[in-house]
């Protein structure tokens, strides 16, 4: 089989893109689809082609290439490896930004944990100052009681004085 008759072909086949192949490129420099085609002659059989071919108002190249055997074979480990990398280079993503949440999540920590320590150290500062209140509080009372008792006992004397010096 000719390659002119082989394109005519599939040309005039109504075959329908399929996939990008990464590494052949039509006559445009664009990647090259994989196609079906779909004539009597070569049933479902895969060639490559323009993906510009079959396009509406589109321009397209003549690139012809049946994709039998190894080359589909490669196609499809290509297309696997491509898929691969994609979900590797997702799982990457994901694994920075994890790494960034953790890293946003340490800071609040950190932040959280010093707070409490402000918190902890005013707390026994207001301990501390209660416990000088009270202690102030039992001192202003025990000062207080202990005037009180002088100025009984001041009154005491002074009536014993005046007792003493009116009896005699």
């Amino acid at each position: 089989m000719s390659s002119s008759s082989s394109l005519s072909s599939s040309m005039s086949s109504s075959s329908f893109p399929k996939r990008t192949l990464g590494q052949t490129h039509c006559f445009c420099k664009v990647d090259a689809t994989l196609k079906y085609s779909s004539t009597r002659r070569n049933p479902g059989r895969p060639f490559l082609g323009c993906p510009k071919y079959n396009t509406e108002g589109l321009p397209y190249c003549k690139f012809f290439k049946w994709a039998d055997g190894n080359e589909e074979i490669e196609f499809r480990l290509q297309e696997r490896n491509n898929e691969l990398l994609r979900k590797e280079n997702e799982l990457e993503k994901m694994m920075d930004d994890v790494e960034k949440t953790k890293t946003e999540l340490r800071k609040r920590v950190d932040e959280i944990e010093k707070r409490e320590l402000v918190v902890s150290n005013r707390e026994k500062e207001l301990l501390e100052q209660q416990t000088e209140m009270r202690r102030g509080r039992i001192l202003l009372r025990l000062y207080w009681g202990f005037l009180f008792v002088v100025q009984d006992l001041k009154h005491l004397n002074i009536g014993r004085l005046v007792n003493m010096h009116a009896a005699a």
